[in-house]
């Protein structure tokens, strides 16, 4: 029987896979790329040692540990052309599409040329499917074609470059061979501090629903998400984008005191986190009501793909006009 190697978003929608059967071998792929570091810098195992080290400085991980994680996923890969099949399976959402271009700008630069590569695109969230959900999507899967290719050869390098430019340039291609990839684009560049309030979207949708009167971290997360088009951010990331409201030198929310979120922390100190009774400050009401930006009190600094936006070099989005604006 041919045997299948299946690369996928992460851990639950593969272990989904594997109660039914679905691939021989399931290949989570395990990176948040739409936050932290994702320059060109000239290769996979160079990325992924980057990618690495940004997880473990977030205390997401270990260094150890990640390290290793990214050298046996990327050796999978590689070594891809032992199965006799290669099914990529990936959903609408950021998180997945800017996995599902890294991994096909890969296949670009390695081609397999016996028409074995296969992908799933979902437009449901593979995790929360179950096994059964998850069996007829097998059959949906079509053959990998060299306009996906090429685009997402494009895209992937354009997210790498240390302007946004590229990226935001997408929006006037045609992106059809990826029928998702348009809304990754927009939803991306919306993490650019906003023209007027100089927050990201997520930040801003952070700011939203306190103000709505949803003050307890553990609620707010599913909230904030039920504002997305298509959700992709989980609640390791925005709790980072939480802390960093409430830690600015003019913070837009008071309320989390000394609590702070770490994956690795102690039932009690999570729960003091989550359980926190958040605010918005007067500023926090002037972001709100257009009359503040952010950016022009706070230090800026982060990356995005291979951007460092920093209040010198501040790429913003006018998301009213679908604009980019230059430092």
């Amino acid at each position: 029987m041919p045997r299948e190697l299946v690369i996928t978003n992460g851990d639950s929608a593969a272990n989904s896979m594997k109660t039914v059967g679905i691939g021989d071998e399931v290949l989570p792929w395990r990176d948040v790329l739409h936050m932290g570091p994702v320059p060109n810098v000239g290769g996979l195992a160079a990325l992924s040692e980057l990618r690495a080290r940004y997880l473990a400085s977030s205390d997401w991980i270990t260094l150890d540990d990640a390290l290793e994680g990214m050298k046996e996923r990327d050796q999978l890969l590689w070594d891809n052309e032992k199965f006799d099949r290669l099914t990529l399976w990936f959903e609408h959402d950021l998180y997945d599409q800017l996995q599902l271009l890294q991994i096909l700008s890969f296949l670009a630069e390695n081609p397999r040329n016996d028409g074995a590569v296969h992908l799933v695109q979902a437009d449901d969230y593979l995790g929360v499917l179950t096994p059964e959900e998850l069996l007829p999507l097998a059959d949906t899967a079509k053959p990998v074609t060299q306009a996906q290719l090429l685009l997402a050869t494009r895209a992937w390098s354009a997210l790498g470059e240390d302007t946004p430019e590229s990226w935001a340039a997408l929006l006037d291609q045609d992106l059809l061979a990826l029928p998702f990839l348009r809304g990754a684009v927009v939803r991306m560049l919306e993490e650019l501090p906003d023209s007027r309030s100089g927050l990201s979207r997520t930040e801003r949708q952070i700011l939203d629903v306190i103000d709505q009167g949803v003050c307890e971290p553990r609620h707010m997360f599913g909230k904030c998400q039920e504002l997305e088009e298509a959700k992709f951010m989980g609640d390791w990331g925005f709790f980072h984008f939480l802390q960093n409201q409430a830690r600015a030198a003019k913070p837009t929310l008071h309320g989390l005191g000394s609590a702070s979120f770490a994956p690795r922390q102690s039932d009690d100190d999570r729960k003091k986190f989550l359980t926190s009774a958040l605010r918005l400050t007067d500023f926090g009401h002037d972001i709100l009501a257009g009359k503040e930006d952010f950016a022009a009190h706070n230090e800026i600094d982060f990356w995005w793909g291979g951007t460092l936006v920093t209040n010198d070099d501040l790429w913003r989005w006018d998301a009213r006009n679908s604009v980019l604006i230059a430092p």
